[in-house]
C-alpha cells in the first residue's frame, strides 16, 4: 500500500472548524436537491433497506471487512442492501451524509466528526474500526520514541493537518509544541536522506514497503504517547438512524462479523477485496496483506475483547478523547450522548 490509505489520506486532508463549515454547507446544499435519504428506509422488493455506505477513500483493503460482510451474504442476512461509495476524490464524507447523499459512511477520525456536529451536522457515530488511530511516529533504527521527551527539538517531516496532530500530541502531554516543522510528501524517502529526523507516518502504510524490502524501521502510535482517538467512525444522521434503527443495527452488527472474519484471515479478505471491490486500482497483495495485518492490531482492544470489533467506549470518548479535542483546541464538544451511539454494536456471544 504505497499510496496513501484512506486513514492516512483523510487524515492528511482534515479540515478545520472555519474550513468546514464552508465546505459541509455547500455539500450539503448540493446533495439535498438529490437527496438518497428521500428513497431510504422504504426497502427494496425483497423487504431489505437500501444503504448507501460512503468510503473515505478508494476500495482497498482497509475496508475489507465490510467488503467480506457484503460477499458472506451478512448484509443480507440482517435485512440491507448496501452500495459502496468510492471516497476517492470525496473532500468531506460527514458533508455526503449530512447531506443525504448516503445513508451511513466512515469519517476518518473524531476531529472531523467533531468539527462537522459543531457546523451544524446531526450526525452520530455508531461504531468505530479503529480502536487505536493508526497516527503515529516513524524513525529508524538508531532513534527510538518511547514518549513526548523523545520528539522535543526534532526535525519531523508533516505537512499542515499532521503539524495539527503533532502540536495536539505536545499539549495533551503538558508542553508547548517543541520540534521543528518540515514539510515532506507522502513518501519517507526523506527521513532515510537525513533531512529529518522523523516522519509523521501511518503505521499501517508507510512504513509498510520498506519493511517488505527488509529495511527495519520504529513505528509508534500517537495513542501509545498519550494522544487517543478512534479512527475510521461508522456514522449516519440521526434522522436516518431514528427512522430506521433495525436497519442501522443490522448494518452494524454484520460490519462486525465481516471484520471478524477480516481479522482472522487478512489473506483471504485481501483477495476478495483485490478479486471484487478494488479490482482496477492496481494494488500490490503483499503490501496489501501486511497493512489489514497491521490494522487487525488497531481494531482489536482490552474494550472489544468484552464488547466486540466496532464497539464505542462511553467513557474513554468523554475521558481522554475529548481531553485531546480540547487540547487540539476545540472549544465546543458535542454531547456525547448524542454525537456517539454506543448501543448498537453487538457483544460477542458468551462461550
Amino acid at each position: 500500500m504505497i499510496r496513501p490509505s484512506s486513514a492516512r489520506g483523510a487524515a492528511r486532508r482534515t479540515v478545520r472548524p472555519a474550513v468546514a463549515l464552508a465546505t459541509l454547507a455547500a455539500a450539503a446544499l448540493a446533495l439535498s436537491a438529490c437527496s438518497a435519504s428521500s428513497d431510504a428506509g422504504t426497502g427494496d422488493g425483497d423487504g431489505s433497506t437500501p444503504i448507501s455506505f460512503q468510503l473515505d477513500w478508494v476500495k482497498d483493503s482497509q475496508f475489507s471487512g465490510y467488503f467480506t460482510a457484503d460477499d458472506k451474504g451478512y448484509y443480507a442476512d440482517a435485512g440491507v442492501d448496501v452500495t459502496f461509495l468510492d471516497g476517492g476524490d470525496v473532500a468531506s464524507t460527514a458533508a455526503v451524509i449530512a447531506g443525504g447523499g448516503a445513508q451511513i459512511g466512515v469519517v476518518s477520525n473524531m476531529s472531523r466528526l467533531v468539527d462537522a456536529i459543531n457546523t451544524g451536522a446531526d450526525l452520530v457515530a455508531v461504531g468505530a474500526v479503529y480502536q487505536e488511530s493508526p497516527a503515529g511516529i516513524m524513525t529508524l533504527p538508531d532513534r527510538p520514541i518511547s514518549s513526548i521527551d523523545d520528539l522535543v527539538g526534532l526535525r519531523i517531516g508533516t505537512d499542515e493537518s499532521g503539524t495539527a496532530d503533532l502540536n495536539t500530541l505536545f499539549r495533551v502531554n503538558g508542553l508547548e509544541p517543541d520540534y521543528e516543522d518540515v514539510r515532506v510528501g507522502y513518501d519517507a524517502a526523506p527521513l532515510f536522506d537525513g533531512q529529518i529526523d522523523a516522519y509523521y507516518a501511518y503505521v499501517t502504510n508507510q512504513p509498510i514497503p520498506y519493511l517488505l524490502q527488509g529495511i527495519d524501521v520504529n513505528t509508534i502510535t500517537f495513542a501509545d504517547l498519550g494522544f487517543e482517538s478512534y479512527a475510521g467512525l461508522i456514522v449516519t444522521t440521526r434522522e436516518f438512524l431514528d427512522a430506521n434503527p433495525d436497519a442501522v443495527a443490522g448494518f452494524v452488527s454484520a460490519s462486525q462479523k465481516g471484520w471478524d472474519d477480516a481479522v482472522a484471515d487478512p489473506e483471504a479478505a485481501v483477495a476478495l477485496t483485490l478479486g471484487s471491490y478494488g479490482t482496477d486500482l492496481g494494488l500490490d497483495e503483499e503490501s496489501e496483506v501486511a497493512s489489514l495485518t497491521a490494522i487487525a492490531g488497531l481494531v482489536q482492544s482490552d474494550y472489544t475483547a468484552e464488547h466486540g470489533l466496532l464497539a464505542l467506549d462511553p467513557e474513554a470518548i468523554s475521558g481522554p478523547m475529548y481531553d485531546a479535542l480540547t487540547a487540539s483546541g476545540v472549544t465546543e464538544l458535542p454531547d456525547p450522548a448524542t454525537a456517539f451511539d454506543t448501543t448498537l454494536v453487538p457483544a460477542p456471544a458468551a462461550e
